[in-house]
């Protein structure tokens, strides 16, 4: 019996699936102890041929939209007493899964192992901005016992996922966070990892951007069941452009221009997440992408 079972929901992932997988297969955790889940989640781009042609990899296919309806559908098919879950487009460490174990013997009655997640240049960047931005303020994993953790790099125990129902299917954003939340309800510690390590690319232009904001938004205003409700998601993005505004503000790492320049990217992210609000309370769906 394997000892952990690695699942990665995938939505026309043809690009970066296999730079994934080809990771997994460089594991220094023998191939036997674990497994492959890869669930496909609508792709039109032949995504699901991708994956199929790798040996031993299970392949499910989920046709609800959204990452969290094909994590739940990985969970029922899982036999291994540790689910770890990364995404199509990121490159796990060698040793990834060999550190997820020895974390969880160290951390009995884990709720979550939230591991490092390292950023990476993919390509060309439009310009240094967007890679000072993502830098400053994507994947805050040190912060973990929040709820800070990110289902590019985390691992619970698989019986404790189920017993809490799994992830909320309805949202197509924040899910993990929400997760988080409800295992540490549960009494159980979210812990960060900084040995578990996993790249991930970093969105290198404002569209990406601007799609970012917009589904993390989506995934807001459908968490938010209280009302008034659009005073409540706008409250919070206030708040949050402020923090932002201050950490850009007092970055040692960045020139005074490049600050400014972040700065100003903070503030057009926030029209962008208003302007999303705006459409989501006129009875707009929330964006999957």
């Amino acid at each position: 019996m394997s000892q952990v079972a690695v699942v990665i929901p995938v939505w026309n992932g043809r690009a970066t699936l296999g730079r994934c997988l080809d990771a997994l297969e460089r594991q220094t955790l023998p191939r036997a102890q674990f497994d492959i889940i890869v669930v496909d989640n609508g792709s039109t781009d032949g995504t699901a041929d991708i994956a199929r042609s790798y040996p031993g990899i299970t392949v499910l296919e989920e046709p609800t939209p959204g990452s969290y309806a094909a994590r739940n559908t990985a969970l029922t098919m899982v036999d291994a007493p540790i689910t770890a879950f990364t995404d199509a487009d990121c490159v796990p460490d060698p040793d990834w899964l060999a550190r997820v174990l020895e974390a969880a013997r160290a951390n009995p009655g884990f709720g979550v192992l939230a591991g490092r997640i390292e950023l990476f240049d993919e390509g060309e960047q439009e310009g240094e901005v967007f890679g000072d931005y993502e830098r400053l303020f994507s994947f805050p994993q040190a912060h973990a016992a929040r709820g800070n953790c990110a289902t590019a790099n985390w691992a619970s125990e698989t019986a404790l996922l189920r017993e809490l129902g799994g992830f909320d299917a309805e949202v197509k954003s924040g899910g993990d966070r929400q997760m988080a939340l409800r295992i540490k309800a549960a009494g159980r510690p979210l812990i960060y990892t900084p040995a578990m390590v996993v790249r991930h690319p970093v969105r290198a232009s404002r569209a990406e951007l601007v799609r970012k904001r917009q589904r993390l938004s989506g995934g807001r205003w459908d968490r938010t069941r209280a009302t008034p409700r659009l005073a409540r998601v706008l409250g919070v993005t206030a708040v949050d452009t402020a923090r932002r505004l201050r950490r850009a503000a007092i970055s040692p790492g960045l020139s005074l221009k490049r600050r400014a320049a972040v700065m100003k990217l903070t503030l057009e992210l926030a029209g962008i997440a208003t302007s999303e609000y705006l459409a989501l309370a006129a009875g707009r769906k929330a964006a999957r992408d």
